[in-house]
């Protein structure tokens, strides 16, 4: 130890010089950092299903299109006709948009076209009156086919599609496509003030991602280090003090930054909070030094000899809560989801830059600054001195008050439920929020599976006993009550084949004959040119067919099981020569849940297990490193308990909260234990031994506390919902673990002590 404090002192300009140099060659890779926003990266790397995915994509790529909704009292009414009219009219402002597809060119079926004397639903717009449009609503309404796809039962709000084709798909091709959406949009809304227009899509969900980024970063990133020095001016007493931590936290963030660019990691949207996160506990690393710091200098010490005092006492402390709070980071790993482990990994390398520089230049910097008064006392000395009192003469009260709690608690864990949607990461603010929400309550397909079905054979789509497989399981799927409507290749057969024979309901069937089927294949592909906006429900070889399930308003549980009785219906009644893949993602993401939770949980006990053994070997007591599990694990069960009772719901990129809090909360306890050890070691009672590290740690610990419970909630004013939920979930906890570390730990101590010297004596007698 005396070598390690010589060093860091008696060569801390060089050391500071050096270690700075480095920082700020490792921060130029900030210029590197890229984000990648599509909700793809959230999905597990290794999942089995993936591979299907892929294979049903090489026929049926993902569509590239993006949806527009437009809402108004009544979507049949001339202003917002017009505005879909509009819209097509200017689809092609779109960047590499090749087709649209709305209401204003639904074409009419055959017996209605006889009908009405037209071959689209909605006729020239110019001379509509409103009893046109009335008539037009009427049909479109009667219509399934419209109120299943595209048009809310109640008639206030249609969608329609713009599709695009981008040659290369790379990240900024996709931003500028969605910027050039969210501009048409901008002036259709300016055009017709009294239509509500909003635009949805995979891009755009990749848009809005990178910009509540940014947003975040332009306010939340100046709000931390406002706030943070703001508190630790009050803290500490001491502006200069203040800024040269905050000066550390930012140097910690640009190197983390740095490294991760240089390493060429992208970040997705979980682990862009990772570097906020990082600032707060470089905070907290450096308060634990100033603090004890502070303390010698208001006890008359020199400035040399008051910072070799409080590295003495914080080293020991800060390198164990770095190698706990990194291992509890790195544990994430353990998931297979680029969004966990990715979130994990950066906090853990930002841990390591922490303490480096903590170490390495906070002491050169602080000795540097003059100190023409001594400090007064720290600034929240005087509550620390009533807990001391408080725990001095009530300790028996708040030991079995703080018990009843945890017990109590630990049974509400199980109200909680699994669940996870991946348009948790919206801002609740943004069209693809109210679009998901409409889509979910008005038109009734927010949610879909996809199925491709192969034949294993060129033109094999034509084979009448393959389209009857595919038939029967599209006849069994709309039987479920799950699914609001099935579409595939065998609805147009089916279509066409009643319609060829005047739209006698005998003739809604399958036809049987190949030579008829492939005349209506050729029908189809004809159609398909005049109108691109269509779907592809076949591959390029006509060797396999695509099957959508429209579904809504089902939970991820709800989700998996229906999928689980469709694999199970397809394994038991489609021949086994027909192969069916999953076509879509959405059955990985509903997936999430349960394998992230089980990658989860073994992570945590690995994490706990390994935090565990090192504070054994770092405090060197096995009893007092077991007994740091306690205020370690439970303010997570404490918050989670409530949240349970309160909430009841969370998604695996909650849950990863429970392992990584421990890495968080650990430092507080690191420190209160490793002082109530010095005052055993000195010959303290176990009462004095408490009251010496409520006083040497408690101040310390209470202002990085503050710091990491208001740099958390902060997140609060995020623009993204799933870091509201995190500032929602582990402010509470860093609170709770503060309080438990105070009010509960130093008694358990002081009990636990009492009764090992109990049996001490007893077995002596």
């Amino acid at each position: 130890m005396k070598f390690i404090l010589d060093l860091l002192l008696e060569k801390r300009n060089v050391l500071a010089l050096l270690t700075f140099a480095l920082s700020i060659v490792v921060a130029v890779g900030l210029s590197s950092i890229r984000m990648v926003a599509t909700s793809e990266s959230l999905l597990s790397d290794n999942d089995p299903f993936k591979l299907e995915v892929e294979l049903a994509q090489e026929d049926f790529p993902p569509t590239t299109g993006v949806l527009f909704a437009f809402e108004a009292e009544d979507i049949f009414a001339l202003e917002s006709l017009q505005a879909m009219e509009a819209l097509t009219q200017r689809y092609s402002e779109v960047k590499s948009a090749i087709a649209v597809r709305s209401l204003l060119n639904e074409r009419l079926s055959d017996s209605d076209q006889k009908t009405y004397g037209r071959d689209y639903l909605v006729p020239e717009l110019k001379g509509l009156t409103d009893s046109d449009t009335a008539a037009i609503r009427e049909i479109a309404l009667n219509d399934d086919d419209y109120v299943k796809n595209s048009l809310s039962k109640a008639g206030d709000m249609a969608v329609a599609t713009i599709r695009y084709k981008n040659a290369e798909d790379d990240q900024e091709t996709r931003l500028e496509i969605a910027r050039s959406v969210v501009a048409l949009r901008d002036s259709l809304r300016e055009e017709f003030p009294n239509v509500d227009i909003y635009v949805f899509g995979r891009l755009m969900f990749e848009l809005d991602g990178i910009n509540a980024r940014k947003k975040d970063n332009q306010v939340l990133l100046p709000l931390v280090l406002v706030v943070g020095t703001l508190l630790l001016w009050f803290c500490l007493r001491s502006l200069l003090f203040s800024i040269a931590l905050m000066t550390m936290a930012a140097l910690s963030f640009a190197a983390t930054m740095g490294t991760y660019g240089w390493l060429d990691i992208p970040l997705n949207q979980i682990s862009t909070l990772g570097p906020l996160v990082v600032i707060v506990i470089a905070i907290a690393d450096g308060i634990h030094v100033l603090s004890i710091y502070a303390q010698g200098l208001h006890k008359g010490l020199a400035k040399m000899d008051a910072m070799r005092e409080s590295l003495e006492v914080n080293i020991q402390p800060i390198t164990l809560a770095t190698v706990t709070t990194a291992m509890g980071f790195l544990s994430l790993n353990y998931s297979s989801s680029p969004g966990i482990y990715g979130f994990g990994n950066i906090i853990a390398i930002g841990v390591v830059w922490a303490y480096i520089v903590t170490l390495a230049i906070l002491p050169a910097i602080i000795l540097l600054l003059p100190t023409k008064k001594v400090p007064q006392p720290l600034g929240i000395a005087g509550f620390i001195r009533g807990v001391i009192k408080v725990v001095t003469k009530r300790g028996n009260v708040l030991f079995w008050g703080s018990a009843v709690i945890i017990v109590v608690t630990l049974g509400l864990l199980p109200l909680n439920k699994l669940d996870f949607s991946r348009f948790t990461f919206i801002d609740e603010d943004s069209d693809a929020h109210y679009v998901l929400t409409a889509l979910s309550e008005k038109i009734g397909n927010d949610q879909a599976l996809a199925y491709s079905i192969d034949s294993g054979e060129y033109y094999g789509i034509t084979n009448p006993e393959f389209l009857q497989q595919v038939e029967n399981l599209s006849i069994w799927l709309e039987a479920q009550p799950e699914a609001s409507f099935v579409t595939s290749y065998t609805d147009y057969l089916r279509a066409r084949n009643k319609s060829d024979n005047d739209d006698d309901e005998a003739y809604d069937v399958l036809p049987v004959d190949q030579l008829q089927i492939i005349d209506y294949l050729v029908g189809y592909q004809l159609v398909q040119e005049i109108e691109p906006s269509l779907q592809p429900i076949f591959n390029a070889d006509y060797s396999a067919v695509r099957l959508v399930i429209a579904t809504s308003n089902l939970s991820n549980k709800h989700l998996l099981d229906f999928n689980d009785r469709i694999d199970a219906w397809i394994a038991n009644n489609v021949k086994k020569e027909y192969k069916v893949l999953h076509g879509d993602n959405s059955i990985l993401y509903v997936r999430l849940d349960r394998r992230i939770t089980e990658e989860l949980m073994q992570g945590f006990m690995l994490s706990f297990l390994l935090i565990t053994i090192t504070m054994i070997i770092g405090l060197r007591s096995l009893r007092y490193g077991l007994l740091s599990i306690m205020p370690n694990l439970f303010p997570a069960t404490v918050v989670f308990g409530v949240w349970g009772l309160f909430v009841g719901e969370l998604s695996p990129y909650i849950l990863m909260l429970f392992s990584i809090s421990i890495g968080l909360v650990v430092d507080d306890s690191v420190h209160i234990l490793s002082k109530y050890i010095s005052g055993k070691e000195k010959g303290m009672s176990s009462e004095n031994a408490a009251v010496y590290s409520l006083d040497r740690a408690g101040s310390a610990i209470t202002i990085t506390t503050l710091s990491l419970a208001l740099g958390t909630f902060i997140l609060v004013f995020s623009s993204t919902p799933y870091f509201q939920s995190v500032a929602s979930l582990l402010t509470p906890i860093i609170v709770v673990a503060w309080a438990l570390d105070l009010f509960f730990l130093p008694p358990l101590l002081i009990k636990f002590d009492r009764w090992m010297d109990r049996n001490k004596v007893a077995a002596k007698g």
